[in-house]
């Protein structure tokens, strides 16, 4: 029910707003999203003007805060530009690896590409009006460069290894679910062995017998073949349980009436249904592997710092508790790009998965 004061104040507006409720709304979200937005960019604007000298947490805490005025602003703003059922944190989620992919691409150009060491300006704070924007750490080094070079060894890591889980587990999971019997079997007992290991001790163990630390490119293939192994089994899970659900559909048993060869329904009636929800779920394997690929880059037994920064071991990097009250910047740009980007993955999968997934099909 209206409120009798708003409508004796505007009777015309009053009425408008209880014959057309979506336009209240959107017009709500644009004055909140607005002030938002407003209160995001004043603050990152005193942190460029005004307190790029101040103490480190000062500028970390502001940042957060600008941003979050920033993001959630804009998302008020599409909701109040596209409608209130729009799902902005999707969109925004593909804006942030556009962006991210933009850099990396410029990287690999030769932009953002030099890694020398500093020595004059080690540990230099955040200050977006200098050519260190993002900082630089105990070595003098770009956090900028390093952070983009990190980006895209997480990129490659966690593309790569989903690309060969998904063939090898896509490929083991559809036999098992369409042939059943010992078949399926035989990859409950693999697909148990490995997920019965701590994903962890796996992956070191895989590491040790792939050798040592290497050099560049091995590093980061070495890393990718042992987060693939570690995705099989994941992804061979979710392929076999799809394709028992469309092998009990009416045009598989269509098929086999025509006479159509198993490899036939398999791969030309299956595998198309079958790979969306996987595709979906790809994005949020993709996180998880980023996530992994940083905690053994953390640990030390990923890649190394000096060949090919990454996330991981440039949080490593930082652990030190003396150098984190000095320098937090080390330890928080880096964590923020990678919670951004796992947070976006996520997302997009989520969104994909509502959209794909037969069991959240209302049929």
């Amino acid at each position: 029910m209206a409120d009798p004061s708003a409508v004796m104040a505007d009777p015309v507006d009053a009425i408008g707003d209880v014959g057309d409720p979506e336009g209240a709304r959107r017009r709500r979200y644009a004055a909140e999203g607005g002030i938002r937005l407003a209160v995001g960019l004043v603050l990152l604007l005193l942190q460029l003007l005004l307190w790029y000298d101040s103490n480190a947490w000062l500028q970390v805490i502001a940042t957060l805060v600008a941003f979050f005025g920033l993001v959630t602003g804009v998302g008020m703003l599409i909701r109040a530009a596209f409608g209130s059922h729009t799902d902005p944190a999707t969109w925004m989620s593909v804006a942030w690896l556009a962006v991210l992919l933009f850099f990396v691409f410029l990287q690999v150009a030769g932009f953002f590409d030099s890694l020398d060491a500093d020595f004059q300006n080690r540990e230099q704070p955040p200050k977006f009006t200098t050519d260190e924007p993002l900082g630089t750490d105990q070595l003098g080094k770009s956090i900028l460069t390093q952070s983009i070079r990190g980006a895209r060894v997480s990129l490659i890591v966690g593309l790569g290894a989903v690309t060969i889980g998904l063939i090898v587990g896509t490929v083991i999971g559809l036999t098992a679910g369409f042939f059943r019997g010992p078949t399926e079997g035989v990859f409950n007992i693999f697909t148990d062995a490995l997920l019965a290991f701590p994903a962890l001790i796996l992956l070191f163990s895989i590491v040790a017998i792939f050798g040592g630390s290497g050099e560049g490119t091995w590093e980061v293939m070495k890393i990718t073949l042992a987060l693939a192994v570690l995705s099989i089994p994941t992804v061979g899970r979710l392929a076999r349980a799809n394709t028992l659900t469309f092998a009990a559909r009416e045009f598989v048993t269509a098929a086999k009436a025509m006479g159509a060869s198993n490899r036939r329904i398999i791969f030309r009636e299956i595998l198309p249904n079958v790979s969306l929800p996987l595709a979906s779920y790809a994005f949020i394997i993709v996180a998880v592997l980023i996530v992994a690929e940083a905690s053994l880059s953390f640990l030390g037994v990923g890649i190394n710092q000096i060949t090919s920064p990454t996330w991981g071991n440039m949080i490593s990097e930082g652990r030190d508790p003396n150098l984190l009250e000095e320098a937090p910047h080390i330890v928080f740009v880096p964590g923020v790009l990678m919670f951004l980007t796992v947070l976006s993955l996520n997302r997009i999968g989520e969104a994909l998965r509502a959209i794909w997934d037969p069991r959240e099909a209302k049929l």
